[in-house]
């Protein structure tokens, strides 16, 4: 067994998950393809959108496999960066958002003691609190990241939408979906943004089983 949890050598074993259940692992391989065939996005933006969830839920293989694939799609260096910040902005917010359920509960929110509905983790009624958390420099990072760069504010948002399902945060979906669809974003372009964040997501987790197989390969399991 190799010193590294993550190793490179693991990415090319990604097809051996199906080792202990093919059925499941040609079923899942299959959605995965379908899931970056062409349809309403471009298979760039699919790329992208895949390249930014990755840095999102922090797995290497994924970076790596997107990084390569986003450079083979005809996206560049300044492309790929605006999508990771896309992904840094999403996941920061997620943070703010939990934050100001705890300065709600604090009872220290603006004008607000507590929650609406106090029984609720997740309430409309903390956006006061997020919104004093996000200001400052938070927010002057907010603005450039969406701003019109190398990516259109359509895209970044696009690429948003599916971020923030992957982090299951209904706040962030929420202004991800407004500012998508303000952008003018179609519901079969944010659909699709999503089943590529949940073929990554699904696909993060079944390439890290190439380290439970190594694993009870040295223990005479496999």
């Amino acid at each position: 067994m190799h010193d590294a949890y993550f190793h490179r050598r693991h990415l090319p074993l990604f097809g051996t998950v199906a080792r202990g259940n093919p059925k499941l692992a040609e079923l899942f391989f299959a959605y995965y393809g379908e899931a970056f065939a062409d349809g309403a996005l471009s298979a760039r933006m699919k790329s992208l959108t895949a390249l930014a969830v990755a840095h999102a839920v922090q797995c290497p293989y994924c970076i790596d496999a997107y990084t390569t694939d986003s450079l083979e799609k005809g996206a560049d260096l300044e492309q790929m960066t605006e999508a990771v910040h896309i992904a840094a902005w999403v996941r920061g917010g997620s943070v703010l958002d939990y934050g100001a359920m705890m300065t709600a509960q604090a009872g220290q929110s603006t004008g607000v003691p507590g929650p609406p509905n106090a029984d609720a983790y997740f309430s409309r009624g903390h956006g006061p609190a997020q919104a004093r958390l996000a200001q400052g420099p938070f927010a002057t990072w907010e603005a450039a990241v969406k701003e019109e760069g190398e990516l259109e504010p359509i895209e970044k948002a696009t690429i948003a939408v599916a971020v923030a399902h992957v982090l299951q945060n209904p706040y962030g979906i929420e202004r991800a979906t407004a500012w998508a669809s303000d952008e003018g974003a179609s519901v079969e372009q944010l659909t699709e943004a999503v089943h590529v964040g949940v073929a990554i997501r699904g696909g993060a987790a079944l390439v890290h089983a190439v380290q439970m197989l190594e694993q009870l390969d040295q223990r005479g399991m496999a």
